[in-house]
């Protein structure tokens, strides 16, 4: 037998939901604002990461040192990519 869930009905879910809105509402509009504030926030995280990684590589004592630390920097960066991009997968499943 085959369950149909009618909005309204016995058992619907109105409360709302882990991104606080109701089901069937439509999502808040982000203000300009908001929108520059995010963007500021996202461009001073990549700029502390960038920052961090040019340190690092700074203290490599020769060119080929560099080239190596670069390399790792890279597979970690991937590695995280990676796991984050799983995580994500197994979530939205």
């Amino acid at each position: 037998m085959t369950t149909v869930h009618r909005p309204g009905a016995p058992g619907a879910t109105t409360a709302p939901g882990a991104s606080g809105r109701r089901p069937g509402q439509w999502p808040a509009i982000p203000t300009p604002e908001d929108l520059r504030a995010q963007l500021v926030r996202e461009r001073a995280r990549r700029e502390l990461t960038l920052g961090s990684i040019r340190a690092s590589l700074a203290e490599q004592p020769s060119a080929n040192a560099v080239r190596a630390a670069a390399r790792r920097w890279i597979t970690d960066v991937l590695a995280t990519a990676e796991d984050v991009a799983k995580s994500k997968m197994e979530r939205n499943t």
